[in-house]
């Protein structure tokens, strides 16, 4: 495990001085100073570890709704809830 984390801030080092000073006056993690390092590297907007993935809001809502067992009334009252100025604009009433 030491082994690992030592290969990051020697990573972070040779890649970004600038960040291995924040790691090392304790401003920034040595793993968050590593995924911006990598992030930069690789010309991402964001840099995730493996076996992570970004979940777009269907597969959220779909995983809500079934952990829930949530009615279609609850999630129209929910809708009316959070945009009660514009819903009427998507529902009828």
């Amino acid at each position: 495990m030491a082994k690992e984390k030592d290969v990051k801030l020697i990573t972070v080092q040779k890649l970004n001085p600038e960040l291995y000073e924040q790691v090392l006056i304790g401003k920034m993690s040595v793993n968050d100073a590593y995924n911006e390092v990598k992030r930069q590297q690789l010309g991402l907007t964001e840099f995730r570890g493996t076996n992570t993935s970004k979940k777009d809001f269907a597969t959220d809502f779909k995983r809500i709704v079934k952990l829930h067992g949530v009615s279609l009334e609850e999630v129209i009252g929910e809708v009316k809830k959070n945009f009660p100025y514009t819903w009427k604009d998507f529902l009828k009433p």
